[in-house]
């Protein structure tokens, strides 16, 4: 009868391996909050090892933006046979931050206590280059100017063995910030600028009539921070910028503006 446990105990853990390496349980990330692989993968001081990271997160976020995002895993020590991942996007709060979508062939994005959770669907074999990638739509929640959003991402560097020792697990972390109001809140357009569009130069001008004094920041439509600069009587000079349109956020004494504003 032992005998037959035995058998019976590693029968059923070859099969949740076998599963978990077809869709990992959730929650697996090392996010506050999650737990991670280890838990199903003893940690030994296996001979392989790799990497896990997050490529097109962006540093600064718009709010209601959507970037494509790349997971990749990559296989840098010894030889592994087959690599997956699992990966959420946290606010403040640690919880769910906006939302993704279209996952790529062999992922997918799953819901469990409250998080979105992206992941391997099944695990795949690393090809020559000893690097997989999976990509993910991910549109940036509407939060206040400042919030900072954290992506939280576990990998496995797996040596095929459906077995849970001499496995490698990796995880990474990234984050960004919210910079500004989101770009479909831009309806009124207070300060005035012109010409719009324009080549060389801008002039502000406020709803009082006056051309203030301060800053102005640009930023690229992805939300990519680009200069900074000082407006001098409603002055800014744009020689120096590639044509195309901007979000400007416009700081004087009286508080903080954004337009748009578009450079031939």
């Amino acid at each position: 009868m032992k005998k037959f446990y035995t058998v019976f105990t590693l029968i059923l853990s070859t099969f949740i391996l076998i599963s978990f390496s077809a869709n990992p349980p959730d929650g697996k990330t090392g996010a506050p909050g999650d737990s991670l692989c280890t838990e199903c993968h003893i940690p030994t001081n296996p001979p392989i090892n790799g990497e896990i990271s997050v490529e097109g997160f962006p540093s600064s976020i718009t709010p209601g933006e959507s970037y494509l995002l790349t997971i990749v895993n990559r296989n840098t020590t010894g030889n592994a046979v087959k690599g997956g991942f699992q990966m959420t996007i946290l606010g403040p709060t640690n919880t769910k931050a906006g939302d993704l979508k279209d996952p790529s062939a062999n992922s997918v994005v799953s819901v469990a206590n409250g998080r979105q959770y992206f992941e391997h669907n099944p695990a795949q074999v690393y090809p020559d280059s000893n690097v997989l990638k999976w990509t993910v739509e991910w549109t940036a929640p509407m939060m206040d100017p400042g919030s900072v959003i954290t992506w939280y991402a576990a990998g496995n560097i797996a040596n095929g063995n459906f077995d849970n020792t001499g496995d490698r697990i990796v995880t990474a972390n990234g984050s960004g910030a919210i910079i500004l109001a989101g770009i479909d809140d831009l309806v009124s357009v207070e300060p005035v600028l012109y010409p719009n569009p324009g080549t060389d130069q801008i002039n502000v001008v406020m709803g009082d009539d006056t051309s203030p004094n301060g800053t102005a920041d640009f930023y690229s439509m992805t939300g990519t921070r680009i200069a900074s600069q000082e407006m001098q009587d409603g002055r800014i000079t744009t020689s120096d910028y590639a044509a195309g349109l901007y979000i400007l956020q416009i700081k004087t004494k009286t508080g903080t503006h954004v337009v748009k504003w578009t450079k031939l």
